[in-house]
């Protein structure tokens, strides 16, 4: 195995268990760290210790970062993984990962951060953490998700079972929504863009783009998700409940929401006034058993308290709610519980090291779609004055089989353009690429480089 240099800065929950387990392999790691506590527990592997903040330029000289062939900037600070990134980057580091806190600047921002901190992957643990979460609830098969042209567009990887229409019809036959496309299938390492008459096997992989908006629904369309949600309640109406509920109650499911804080109740019955929201705490068996939580079919803990959440959900499992899940934040809770009978636990910072781990292992891709040589990409493009494809219709542009228009972005309307749509000066295009066709795109659609090889997945 070939032996690698990584500089972790971090040594929390992500950053320790990635800094023991690439040591573990072998490698040469070195963890920058100001709290004593932390660094004391660092100290036990077989790792270097630089002492300071990691986004000073002394400190990641000391770490000699320029030789690394990764930095991970994985502290719980934003601002300071922002800094150290494009520090790094600007001191030699090969590549560099960013942890960031805030789903918004992953799905809104995320250009404009590659742009300017040149990071090479943005890990979200709030995006993760609620994307798992929603699998877990609504039965979803997604494996990756995508956002494009600033969150309007979504562009999801999703694993395909027997009951999916996608296997049980030529693609040509499936009733897509306006706004969606099925863009490509897997099969292993094999990609296929499809055709009108190609109909996936079970236990294939497709690629849909649509609407940010309408792609839960076309999931599960594409997806078979033929069960019954019945009511989920949560408990905790933070940053990742009111995600969680706002993505819920979209999709027509019966939400509760318990949350203790009077003023933050009042906050989450203003912004879902279909949802039951009670005030009230969720470990108090007394109220759970009063306001029947037992008919629930799913009980979400997602407080922001490890034992909280697990009592509570272990309150729920024992009047009988058929799927209980819960937030943790520290690794070790999350084994312990597991143990103890809590069917679903997510980590957020345990699914950012998984992450970290997998970009690692796949030789740095950041790819949503794992194929070998990156064989696709996604690029967005501004149509120019001078772009050939402006005031050219689809069928008039005769685009090759291997690159597909996937959507266009029009000021406020996203739309799947067909043979008859015109593109506008201005537009922003969406375009699924083979590799062998992106001088084409460039011939077609001149302009700033927006690709990321179907990049940064969330789930």
């Amino acid at each position: 195995m070939e032996k690698n240099r990584y500089v972790v800065m971090g040594a929390g929950e992500v950053g320790f268990h990635l800094a023991q387990s690439l040591s573990q392999e072998g490698h040469d790691v070195v963890v920058i760290e100001p709290d004593p506590e932390k660094r004391e527990r660092v100290e036990e592997l077989d790792v270097a210790v630089v002492v300071g903040n990691g986004a000073h330029v002394p400190v990641l000289k000391a770490a000699r970062v320029g030789s690394a062939d990764l930095f991970v900037a994985a502290s719980s600070n934003d601002e300071a993984n922002f800094a150290a990134a494009v520090l790094a980057k600007r001191l030699g580091v090969k590549r560099t990962v960013a942890r960031v806190a805030v789903a918004e600047d992953i799905t809104t921002h995320r250009r404009i951060y590659e742009e300017v901190f040149g990071a090479d992957m943005l890990l979200s643990t709030q995006l993760m953490a609620t994307t798992r979460i929603l699998n877990y609830i609504l039965g979803h098969n997604t494996l990756a998700v995508e956002y494009l042209a600033q969150g309007k567009v979504q562009l999801r990887k999703i694993q395909l079972g027997a009951g999916s229409v996608l296997t049980q019809r030529p693609l040509k036959d499936v009733k897509m929504p306006s706004a969606s496309l099925v863009v490509a299938f897997f099969r292993g390492e094999e990609l296929r863009i499809p055709s009108g008459e190609d109909q996936a096997e079970p236990g294939d992989e497709a690629l849909i783009l649509s609407r940010t908006e309408e792609i839960d629904h076309v999931e599960r369309m594409l997806g078979h998700h033929p069960r019954d949600l019945g009511t989920v309640v949560i408990a905790g109406g933070g940053v990742t409940g009111q995600t969680v509920a706002q993505a819920l109650t979209s999709q027509g499911v019966r939400v509760r929401i318990i949350e203790p804080n009077r003023r933050r109740s009042e906050e989450l019955a203003a912004l879902f006034p279909r949802c039951e929201v009670l005030r009230g705490d969720a470990t108090d068996i007394s109220l759970m058993k009063a306001e029947r939580i037992s008919d629930a079919h799913t009980f979400v803990a997602l407080s922001g308290n490890d034992e909280r959440n697990l009592m509570a959900s272990l309150m729920a499992q024992e009047l009988g709610v058929r799927q209980v899940i819960a937030l943790v934040q520290r690794t070790e809770t999350s084994y312990l519980w597991r143990r103890l009978g809590v069917m679903d636990v997510v980590s957020p910072r345990h699914i950012a090291y998984e992450r970290i781990q997998e970009y690692i292992k796949s030789g740095y891709s950041a790819n949503i779609v794992s194929l070998q040589n990156g064989a696709a990409q996604v690029i967005e493009r501004q149509l120019a004055p001078a772009s050939p494809a402006a005031g050219v219709t689809l069928a008039e542009m005769s685009p090759p089989r291997g690159m597909i228009v996937g959507a266009v972005v029009r000021e406020d309307r996203v739309f799947v353009p067909r043979g008859g749509d015109r593109l506008e000066v201005g537009d922003t295009v969406i375009l699924f690429v083979h590799e062998e066709h992106v001088p084409t795109v460039n011939l077609l659609f001149p302009g700033r480089e927006h690709s990321r090889r179907l990049s940064d997945p969330v789930a």
